[in-house]
Order: structure tokens, then C-alpha cells, then sequence
């Protein structure tokens, strides 16, 4: 009831002008109305009522970062750090600005702050070891299992881990990394996919494979992909009407999909041979 908030936080002000804080609610309120510039101005004078106040400055420094403005953002984390060093936000706040930006070592550089000053940055390990698994280094195994150390149920961890299993070729471990995460939750539909595709791609078991693409579709009854893929194994399985099926289903979904309408040229090509 955001029209109610204002005006309580209106009156607050009446009353005392002078609270950085309630120019903070002001901002929230201005957020949910989807008024950016007055949501900007509140927090602005917020700092100027209270310079050494980091909090205004931090949401700054995301809002910045929301509208793609990095070096404004950056800005504003440093001057958070000139205020308290030890402080792990801004560090994070400036990892996600350069990662946008292309510029991984800066990214990884600032995340490692992050961790530095507080061990327990669950967020900043589960970045780190993304930004290590997409530059292919064996560290990213560790900094996805310190951050499980910290919150073992994970999810996003747990799939990054498995990612970076399945990228390495270790596949049981990939698949155990799956099964974890929807023992946690049932459904993770990403989690049924990718058994599906590891069963398929790399071990031949398509009626396994089947299995778990029908239970990413249940899941998601437009999963277009997982469709795909269940047109993929019978067509391996020599079933060519049930995966003319799928790919048609699939196209259905997404007519714009090329890998379906691939799949249903082959097979109409086939059919006519």
C-alpha cells in the first residue's frame, strides 16, 4: 500500500526533517511506484543530512548499478570504503560492475575483498567460482563448495558445481550434484534437463533420458527445450512418430525454435527417402 506509506513517511518528516533514515523509506516507496528520479533524490539527501552514512550511498551504488550507470556505481562504493574499509558491500557492489563491464580480473580482484572481510559472503564465493569455471580454472570446484561450506542447500552453488562437473567431463559427479539439488527441491527443472542431456549426450541412455525431460516438462509444461529433447531420444530410439511428435510440440511452443524444425526436416527427409 504504497500511496499510504508516503503519506505516514510525509508526516514523519513534518515532524523531523532532519532523519536520514526516513528519506530511505521515502526512496523504497518511490522504487515500488516506479518513480527513479524521486527515488534517487530522497537518497540523495539522505547523504547530504548524514555524509558518514553508508547505508544511502550502498543504495546508490545499486540503483546506479540497476540502470547500468558502473562508474557512477563504483563511485559510490569507493566513497563507501573511504567511510569504513572493512565494509564487504561495496567491494561486492564493484565485482558486478565490471563483471557487466567485461573486465573479469577486476571482478574476481573485488570479490576476493569481499570474502576477505567477511568469510561468510555466500554470494561473492558462488560468483567467484562462476567467473573461475568460465575461465576454465580448477579453482572454481573450491570457491562453489566454501560457499556450500556456508549455506549447504544452496541451490544456485549446487547448480553451478554440477555445471562445472558436466563441463569437466566428470559426469557421475555431475549427476549426484543434480540429484542433491532436487532432493532440495523437486522442482528445479534445470536439474531434471540436464540429467536428461548428460543421459543422452554422453551415456546412451535414452529411456532414462526420457524420464527426466518428461519430469522437466511437468515441471514446466512450456519447457520447449526439454520437448526438443524428448523428440532427440526417440528419434535415437528409431521411434520416428513419437519424435516427429515432440519436434512439432516443440515448434508449437516456439515456432521459432530451429533445432525443432531442424529435427522435423530430417525426419521428413528421411520419411520421403
Amino acid at each position: 500500500q504504497v500511496n499510504f506509506a508516503l503519506a505516514d513517511v510525509g508526516r514523519a518528516l513534518l515532524v523531523d526533517s532532519t532523519v536520514a533514515e526516513f528519506y530511505l523509506t521515502i526512496s523504497d516507496v518511490y522504487f515500488r511506484m516506479n518513480e527513479p528520479v524521486k527515488c534517487k533524490n530522497a537518497l540523495l539527501i539522505a547523504t547530504e543530512l548524514q555524509p558518514e552514512y553508508r547505508e544511502p550511498l550502498y543504495r546508490l551504488a545499486q540503483f546506479e548499478l540497476y540502470l547500468g550507470n558502473h562508474e557512477k556505481s563504483i563511485n559510490y562504493a569507493n566513497k563507501m570504503l573511504r567511510i569504513d574499509a572493512r565494509d564487504d558491500r561495496p567491494f561486492v557492489i564493484k565485482a558486478l560492475c565490471y563483471k557487466e563491464l567485461g573486465d573479469t580480473s577486476k571482478a574476481i580482484q573485488n570479490y576476493l575483498e569481499a570474502v576477505t572481510e567477511n568469510p561468510d559472503n555466500y554470494d561473492a564465493y558462488v560468483e567467484l567460482g562462476v567467473l573461475h569455471w568460465s575461465k576454465k580454472d580448477p579453482l572454481a570446484e573450491a570457491y562453489l563448495k566454501s560457499a556450500l561450506d556456508i549455506r549447504p542447500e544452496g541451490v544456485d552453488a549446487l547448480y553451478a558445481l554440477a555445471m562445472q562437473y558436466q563441463d569437466s567431463d566428470k559426469l557421475n559427479a555431475a549427476l549426484e550434484t543434480y540429484t542433491r539439488i532436487l532432493e532440495i527441491d523437486e522442482n528445479y527443472r534445470y536439474a531434471y534437463f540436464n540429467m536428461g542431456y548428460i543421459q543422452y549426450q554422453y551415456l546412451q541412455l535414452y529411456n532414462e533420458a526420457l524420464v527426466n525431460f518428461d519430469k522437466a516438462v511437468q515441471v514446466d509444461p512450456k519447457y520447449f527445450q526439454a520437448v526438443y529433447m524428448r523428440g532427440l531420444c526417440y528419434e535415437a530410439k528409431g521411434d520416428v512418430v513419437k519424435a516427429k511428435r515432440e519436434y512439432a510440440y516443440s515448434l508449437e511452443l516456439n515456432p521459432n525454435y530451429d533445432k525443432a524444425a531442424s529435427g522435423m526436416t530430417r525426419l521428413l527427409s528421411k520419411t520421403r527417402d
